[in-house]
């Protein structure tokens, strides 16, 4: 115990002699001068060492420009020699391009003097075949007159001789009506059945009356669909209503597609009479089938009028051909004076229009479409031509 209190009050006179001391020193300012010259000195060499640092700095960052600047004139005297390689492939490409557009307009210039010989061929060989078949008609025919038959002096047309009545054509009030002959139904009947309305309405009775339509066709077999839609009373507003029938099912008989088509093939493609028509359908249904004369002789009517857009559509695709051949010859229509007039393409088509007189004035609507067209060809052609000049001004643009 003696020895550890000695050593603890030692070691406290110790540090108490050190503390006096330094206490001293710092009373008297040579520690604090001390400490001062220290930092001032600490001071100078790292103001040293930065001013060093510094002009590395400064050095490095010359040296850097330097550097930069040596790259730079390096990358532009390189892009100078692509751009002018780049330009003389660019010129060489460019002349190798207006020597092949020159021998492609050589070479079209050549199809167009070949087309106009083939054209000038072919329309000399048209008439040559016309001549032939003319000289042909001349030696066949069995008089030796060169006039038309159509202008001989005892060609008359022939004269309806009933007295004129004043009355409108078709039927005649009080007269009564030929109706169309209903059919046998060769399928079974199809009921339609009751109108959204009724099936709604608990107020709609049925009643015994039905109505009756037929469809009509031909399979070489008489076929008649017969439809059936039930009549019913409203007992209450008295309104009759029955099922709507089917589209083209109007009238008590009705002949659909199959029939029509038929009869009218065969006046104007196989040149049959309307009399043989009803004979022939006649036979077919062993006399059962007997379509009237008027509505034979409205089917061409109606396919003219119905395929009116069509032949429009088709006329203004041979407007566009670059070469159209149009020929005249002569008609009788009921005993007049007409004119038919052929117009032909050299791909084969050809339209066929009828005409009471020959038009010495072109109309202003044909004209405009012949004006369109031969516009339509001109401008696709110079389309073609400019093409590649336009694309050389943008890309020559886009370089600039």
């Amino acid at each position: 115990m003696i020895d550890a209190s000695f050593d603890h009050n030692f070691s406290l006179k110790l540090q108490l002699i050190a503390a006096r001391k330094r206490i001293a020193a710092l009373e008297s300012g040579d520690m604090f001068r001390r400490m001062v010259e220290s930092y001032e000195k600490q001071l100078y060499l790292h103001r040293k060492l930065i001013k060093k640092l510094r002009k590395e700095l400064t050095d490095a960052h010359l040296e850097t420009i330097r550097v930069r600047n040596i790259w730079w004139d390096a990358l532009i005297e390189a892009q100078k020699g692509y751009e002018k390689s780049l330009s003389d492939i660019e010129k060489k490409e460019e002349s190798q391009k207006w020597d092949a557009l020159r021998e492609r307009d050589k070479a079209l210039e050549g199809e167009k003097e070949w087309r106009r010989k083939f054209y000038e061929a072919a329309s000399e060989l048209e008439e040559e075949k016309g001549k032939n078949l003319k000289l042909r008609a001349q030696i066949n025919r069995d008089y030796n007159s060169s006039i038309p038959s159509s202008k001989s002096k005892n060609h008359k047309k022939i004269s309806n001789g009933r007295e004129h009545t004043g009355r409108k054509p078709g039927a005649q009030p009080g007269h009564p009506g030929h109706k169309r002959k209903k059919q046998t139904p060769t399928q079974a009947r199809i009921v339609l059945p009751p109108p959204e309305q009724v099936m709604q309405n608990p107020d709609f009775k049925k009643t015994r009356r039905s109505i009756v339509k037929q469809m009509i066709g031909i399979r070489l077999l008489l076929d008649v669909q017969e439809y059936q839609a039930d009549i019913y009373y409203n007992s209450k507003t008295g309104e009759r209503v029955h099922a709507a029938f089917p589209e083209g099912v109007v009238n008590d008989v009705n002949y659909d597609g199959s029939i029509k088509a038929f009869l009218f093939l065969l006046n104007n493609e196989c040149c049959v009479s309307i009399d043989k028509w009803r004979q022939f359908l006649s036979e077919l249904t062993s006399g059962r089938l007997n379509i009237s004369k008027g509505m034979i002789n409205s089917l061409s009517k109606t396919f003219a009028e119905k395929s009116e857009a069509e032949l429009q559509k088709a006329f203004n695709d041979m407007l566009l051909s670059p070469v159209m051949h149009v020929d005249c010859t002569n008609a009788r229509a009921n005993g007049e004076s007409a004119y038919v007039f052929v117009c032909a393409t050299p791909d084969g088509k050809t339209l066929y229009f009828g005409r009471n007189k020959k038009a010495t004035v072109v109309s202003p609507a044909l004209l405009l479409k012949i004006i369109r067209a031969s516009l339509s060809i001109i401008m696709n052609q110079l389309f073609i031509i400019m093409v590649p000049i336009i694309r050389n001004a943008l890309h020559t643009f886009s370089v600039i």
